[in-house]
């Protein structure tokens, strides 16, 4: 206790240093946090996309030679289902549209929104875990009779009817009647793989749109067996592929593997197309050296500012040595004094990251889809506090804090604990 007292006697001591010190860890915190947010958050696990780490999403196809040239693009449903159908490491594998264009939907003599669809699978609804407020998702016997049902995100459901519970009720999708079979809670627009304004029943037509035997409208998301590794996995879709390549081979052309299926940290990264492979190495260094210099900066002058700071106690730190105090009990407390300067100035920044990403998203994020002026709730959608506050962010500003500490303590407060006492009390005037 009399530890802690004298480190907050010389905190208080020295108010302008110690503020300028909390200050300076403060903005180096928030910097730093507040771009690790704006990844991480791609990537979080947050309803209704709770189990990221164990889903995998397949999509795109590539072939060269032959009649194909060189053509890419979204994969036909029975090609996706080639590749990707009944893997041994798959626990559930839904099947969805990979891309939509903005469609009108209406009541009968209500006003027209223009907003984005899905269509969807039944197991879409096993592997994701949405809310429903109203009604249930549709099941295997709607998908396979292609059952003109709908569900609805709450904010639309207001918009057409002014209320949720609206399940049995029907709508105009294009101007063809739908059955309302429940409402969902809404969907953030960072969520890519799940986030539509409605959902739509997905049947092999959907998914094969155009009919160009390989290419359509398809992907597919995997639900990994608990225990299994995404290296197993892989090395199944590899072989699927080199089975499916020797097909494509009678036709004179090649299928182009690139590192399929995508982690959900893939996905939200970008940096790839239909044509070419992810390079989630190149950014994730690219990451850690923006990390580094956000941090290394600031360290420095903080260095310099511990080192003012103890220059001031040069006496002090004399006259314990005299007294007989070891250079470990010294420099333990140089070191213990940086770290509650440097972890106040750290849960500041972090606080502020949180708040600034909350509340000033759509400077960090770009949304997904087409988005309607009249879906006004979804465009001012921001990432919500459980997004940015996770436990794992704050494992990181911890550690960060602990560098930031031994970065710019440990050289001042090695040098304080080494002084000569009579050549520290002779400095005294």
């Amino acid at each position: 206790m009399n530890y802690l007292r004298q480190i907050i006697y010389e905190m208080r001591h020295q108010r302008m240093m110690t503020w300028v010190s909390i200050s300076g860890t403060a903005l180096s915190m928030f910097l730093v946090m507040a771009l690790f947010m704006t990844n991480q958050i791609m990537t979080v696990e947050v309803a209704p996309e709770s189990n990221r780490k164990s889903i995998y999403i397949g999509q795109n196809i590539h072939l060269t030679g032959g009649n194909w040239g060189d053509s890419s693009g979204a994969a036909h449903y029975e090609t996706i289902k080639q590749i990707y159908g009944n893997l041994k490491s798959v626990e559930t594998a839904s099947y969805m549209s990979q891309w939509a264009d903005n469609a009108d939907i209406n009541v009968k003599g209500g006003d027209t929104f223009t907003v984005l669809p899905k269509w969807v699978d039944w197991n879409f609804w096993k592997i994701y875990d949405f809310r429903f407020l109203d009604g249930k998702p549709f099941d295997e016997a709607d998908c396979n009779a292609g059952a003109k049902k709908i569900v609805l995100t709450r904010s639309l459901a207001r918009s057409l009817f002014g209320e949720e519970n609206v399940t049995g009720r029907e709508v105009l999708v294009d101007a063809m009647p739908y059955v309302v079979a429940g409402v969902v809670e809404d969907v953030s627009p960072l969520l890519n793989t799940t986030f539509a304004n409605f959902y739509l029943v997905f049947t092999p037509e959907i998914g094969n749109s155009g009919n160009y035997k390989y290419f359509g409208n398809t992907q597919v998301a995997l639900l990994m067996k608990a225990g299994v590794t995404f290296e197993e996995l892989q090395n199944e879709v590899k072989s699927r592929y080199a089975t499916m390549g020797n097909e494509v081979a009678k036709e004179g052309a090649e299928l182009v593997y690139h590192e399929q299926p995508y982690s959900a940290e893939i996905i939200s990264d970008g940096g790839y197309g239909s044509n070419n492979s992810p390079d989630v190495e190149s950014s994730r260094r690219g990451r850690l050296i923006i990390y580094a210099i956000l941090i290394l900066l600031p360290a420095i002058n903080l260095s310099s500012m511990t080192r003012s700071r103890l220059r001031h106690r040069v006496s002090e730190i004399g006259v314990r040595r005299a007294f007989g105090a070891k250079k470990s009990s010294i420099l333990g407390q140089m070191m213990g004094e940086n770290m509650i300067i440097t972890f106040i100035g750290g849960v500041i920044g972090l606080l502020l990251s949180v708040l600034f990403v909350l509340f000033a998203s759509n400077l960090f994020f770009q949304y997904s889809g087409g988005l309607s002026v009249n879906s006004l709730d979804i465009i001012n959608a921001k990432p919500t506090f459980g997004m940015l506050f996770t436990w794992e962010n704050f494992f990181v500003a911890f550690v960060l804090c602990l560098i930031l500490n031994i970065l710019s303590a440990t050289v001042p407060a090695w040098q304080a604990s080494r002084v000569e006492p009579a050549v520290a009390i002779a400095k005294v005037k």
